[in-house]
């Protein structure tokens, strides 16, 4: 399957006419699906009603019928995503659990994001604490196509033999921020690695531990870490954002240069002031070098 930079290229070379705000949002849920026949405007719960809803019956019959499957996939749409808390909040056991991610990944539904948290080790002369005696480092799951992921999140479990169409709309619309965040995110893992900004990133992700989660960890050529934070809400970032993305980064054992933070809707008038070389800003305007060859 195509790396994500190259999916996203893709989908706008087949939607040129899209901006980059309205390129994120359709990418974010129409990603996987059979977009040649997609009809597109600018408007994204208009391409939802038209291509979703107004087809549902049939789109249904695409997807497993499989309950415990449906729940899996379910927890995994709105949930932590890690591996061992999808099943165990659907009370599946570990042996069938494990059955139904191998075949999950048989099908290429979802793929693993390796953890990269570095567990402290025990020595004779230094035992572990008390709070990581049993702890496991958990790798997180993820869909291999968002519009599986905006399947499962907002109309797997409906299981109405009549769909109320103007509830699940509504759901949508509520929720559609929260849901095209995770892409975005990943989308900013892509972009701070863009030749354009001269970072010289040689590895970027997510990040989590025992005691903190982080949207991307980045580190350079010469072995420094940047860490960032991604916002797709219809606030401007201010400098709380930055403050809470500094305390993060106390917590965890790497050396931080840069803080990087991703904007749907830009920066306070605070950061217009700003003039440290350690504070990388990303509106969205950037993210159309993503579409640069």
């Amino acid at each position: 399957m195509q790396n994500l930079k190259k999916r996203f290229q893709l989908f706008h070379k087949s939607f040129p006419f899209l901006n980059i705000q309205e390129q994120i949002e359709n990418f974010a849920v129409f990603d996987g699906s059979d977009f040649k026949n997609l009809q597109l405007s600018t408007d994204i719960i208009e391409n939802i009603k038209i291509n979703i809803l107004n087809d549902i019956d049939k789109l249904r019959e695409t997807f497993t019928q499989n309950e415990d499957i449906k729940k899996i996939l379910y927890k995994l749409a709105i949930g932590d995503r890690k591996q061992y808390a999808v099943y165990k909040h659907n009370q599946i056991s570990q042996q069938k659990g494990k059955y139904l991610y191998k075949e999950l990944y048989t099908k290429n539904i979802i793929t693993k994001e390796q953890t990269r948290e570095k567990l402290p080790k025990s020595s004779k002369h230094r035992p572990l604490k008390k709070e990581y005696r049993g702890y496991v480092a958990e790798n997180k799951l993820k869909f291999t196509k968002n519009f599986h992921r905006f399947w499962y999140t907002f109309i797997a479990l409906r299981q109405d033999k009549i769909v109320n169409l103007d509830l699940v709309e509504e759901d949508i619309k509520n929720n559609l921020d929260k849901f095209i965040s995770l892409t975005f995110e990943e989308l900013s893992n892509e972009l701070i690695k863009q030749d354009i900004f001269g970072l010289n990133i040689v590895e970027t992700g997510g990040y989590w531990d025992k005691h903190v989660e982080i949207d991307i960890l980045s580190k350079d050529v010469d072995g420094n870490y940047i860490i960032g934070e991604c916002k797709w809400t219809n606030q401007k970032i201010c400098k709380n954002v930055l403050r809470k993305l500094q305390n993060k980064a106390k917590l965890i054992d790497f050396q931080v240069t840069k803080y990087a933070l991703f904007s749907k809707n830009g920066f306070s008038n605070s950061f217009q002031k700003e003039n440290s070389k350690e504070i990388l800003l990303f509106d969205i305007d950037k993210f159309k070098r993503l579409n640069d060859d």
